[in-house]
């Protein structure tokens, strides 16, 4: 006997999600490697050659201070972004949506109190059930949002939609393996890195999978977010940044402790790691949506293949079961 598809899976993990992301951007309760300026200055010189220059400032720059007409920004948190393209000028007008109505109001309020609340236009949505106007953004940011999406076909289609001749797609993501990819063969230079270092230099005798538990959205595709994109988009560029080593081992080290060159260790050891052939866990990404006949292919594939994933999956599930009993009862 089977169990039915629950009809409620999608709107449960959303409502945890959102209820996980009220509470985070009230009180932050992980450690975030990208906040200390050693790494700050990694991460920068990694995607525009200069430790002082945000991505932002190799977006500007690459671009040819380009100003977009209005922009769209998904998955928006409280704010951050929306603002500073406001700042510099990169959008005239942005709207922004995310499902943490939290942030919403964090969001709302911090672009008040900078007298841009006129030019950012926040509203609630979910972005696994994208509703999106048809040719009316000249760029669409994803702002660390995209490794929470369920639904990447759906939405990474409804961008292609929404997004007008010469628009272009912006993200700084996580791209690394999903939530549920992890192996220890994957996993094997952080465990090496770890085992590596004196005990009272950690938090943790055993370092965990870069799995969040309060949050299933967290990487729920991520390592399906380039193979994906590359279906409806063409990638104009791709600046790697790491955080193989950075991300997975800085939260769970005792920084009172550790010795004050054991980030630049870190960083070196995260350099070597990559020059070996090691995949980018990070990365900065400008795409264009594939166009004509390649677009509507892609808007195909996009729209028809989850749903003959799901139909295969249906169709095998009572060959599991009845593989399963089978092996029980022997």
């Amino acid at each position: 006997m089977t169990t039915p598809p629950n009809p409620q899976t999608h709107e449960a993990l959303a409502a945890t999600a959102a209820e996980f992301w009220d509470r985070e951007v009230v009180e932050r309760t992980h450690k975030t490697w990208m906040a200390v300026g050693e790494v700050r200055a990694y991460i920068n010189t990694s995607i525009g050659g200069d430790e002082s220059a945000w991505p932002m400032n190799w977006f500007v720059k690459e671009y040819g201070g380009r100003v977009f007409s209005r922009g769209l920004s998904i998955g928006c948190g409280p704010g951050d972004l929306e603002r500073d393209v406001i700042r510099r000028g990169i959008c005239n007008e942005i709207d922004a949506f995310d499902i943490s109505e939290g942030s919403l109001a964090i969001a709302r309020a911090r672009a008040a109190e900078e007298g841009i609340a006129d030019r950012i236009h926040y509203f609630s949505a979910d972005f696994n059930a994208p509703s999106l106007p048809k040719d009316a953004y000249d760029i669409v940011f994803f702002p660390w949002s995209l490794h929470h999406v369920a639904k990447l076909e759906k939405l990474y289609r409804a961008v292609m939609r929404t997004l007008r001749p010469n628009g272009l797609l912006y993200f700084e993501e996580y791209v690394g393996p999903s939530s549920r990819q992890w192996t220890p063969e994957m996993f094997r230079a952080q465990l090496a890195m770890f085992a590596s270092l004196p005990r009272e230099w950690k938090t943790v005798d055993a370092l965990p999978y870069p799995i969040n538990p309060n949050d299933p959205s967290e990487a729920i595709r991520s390592g399906e977010i380039l193979p994906q994109l590359t279906i409806g988009f063409t990638i104009e560029h791709k600046r790697d940044f790491g955080g193989n080593l950075l991300a997975t081992l800085y939260p769970f080290l005792d920084w009172s402790v550790a010795p004050p060159d054991m980030i630049t260790r870190l960083i070196d050891a995260e350099r070597a790691l990559l020059r070996d052939g090691a995949a980018s866990y990070h990365a900065v990404v400008v795409a264009r949506p594939k166009r004509g006949f390649r677009g509507w292919l892609a808007r195909m594939r996009y729209f028809v293949e989850p749903k003959v994933r799901r139909i295969l999956r249906a169709a095998a599930a009572p060959w599991a079961a009845a593989a399963s009993c089978n092996i029980f009862n022997r």
